[in-house]
C-alpha cells in the first residue's frame, strides 16, 4: 500500500502528471502548452512513467483484491439472475395481470349491453301495452258513439260518460307514453 500512496504524492508534486488528477484538467489546453514550451518530448516521458506507475498499481491491486474481486464479480452474476427471475416474475405478472382484467372487463361489458337491452325491452313493452290500451279505448268509444248515435242525448247521458272517460283516458295514455307523434 506504501507505493500507491507514494505514487499518489508524486502525482501532486510532479506538475505535469499532477494535472491529470485535477477536476478542470482539459486536454487540449495541455497538448497547446506542450507545444508552445516545445517540452512535447518530455511530457510523453512524463506520461509514460506515469502510465507505467499507474499500470504496476493496478496490479499491485489486482492481486492484493483477488479474492475479493472474484467474489464481486460472482456476486454481481448472482444478482443478474435475481434481476431476470424478478424481471421474468413481472413478465408473468403483467401477463396475468391482462387475463384477469380481460375475464372481469367481459362479462361486465356484456352485462351493460344486457341491461341496456333489457331497459329497452321494457320502454318498448310498456309503449306496446299503452298502444293497445289506446286502440280498446278508442274500440269502445266508437262502440259508444254508434250507440248514441241517432238517439236522443238526454235517454244516452250514461253512454256520453262512458265514452268522456275513453276520451280522458286516451289523452292520459298519449301524454304519459309519448305517444302524441
Amino acid at each position: 500500500k506504501k507505493p500507491a500512496a507514494t505514487s499518489d504524492h508524486m502525482h501532486e508534486s510532479d506538475e505535469v502528471l499532477g494535472q491529470f488528477v485535477r477536476p478542470d484538467f482539459d486536454t487540449h489546453s495541455f497538448v497547446r502548452v506542450s507545444v508552445r514550451k516545445n517540452t512535447v518530448s518530455e511530457d510523453l516521458a512524463h506520461l509514460r512513467q506515469g502510465i507505467a506507475v499507474l499500470e504496476t498499481q493496478l496490479r499491485e491491486q489486482v492481486v492484493s483484491h483477488h479474492a475479493r474481486l472474484i467474489d464481486q464479480v460472482t456476486h454481481a452474476k448472482e444478482l443478474e439472475s435475481m434481476v431476470t427471475k424478478v424481471t421474468d416474475g413481472v413478465s408473468k405478472l403483467k401477463s396475468s395481470l391482462v387475463r384477469v382484467k380481460s375475464s372481469i372487463k367481459d362479462p361486465y361489458l356484456q352485462l351493460q349491453r344486457k341491461t341496456l337491452e333489457l331497459d329497452r325491452l321494457q320502454s318498448a313493452s310498456e309503449m306496446i301495452r299503452r298502444v293497445i290500451r289506446v286502440r280498446e279505448l278508442s274500440d269502445k268509444l266508437r262502440k259508444a258513439f254508434k250507440m248514441v248515435d241517432g238517439r236522443d242525448p238526454r235517454s244516452c247521458i250514461q253512454d256520453l260518460v262512458q265514452a268522456a272517460g275513453h276520451v280522458f283516458e286516451i289523452n292520459s295514455s298519449i301524454a304519459l307514453g309519448d305517444l302524441g307523434d
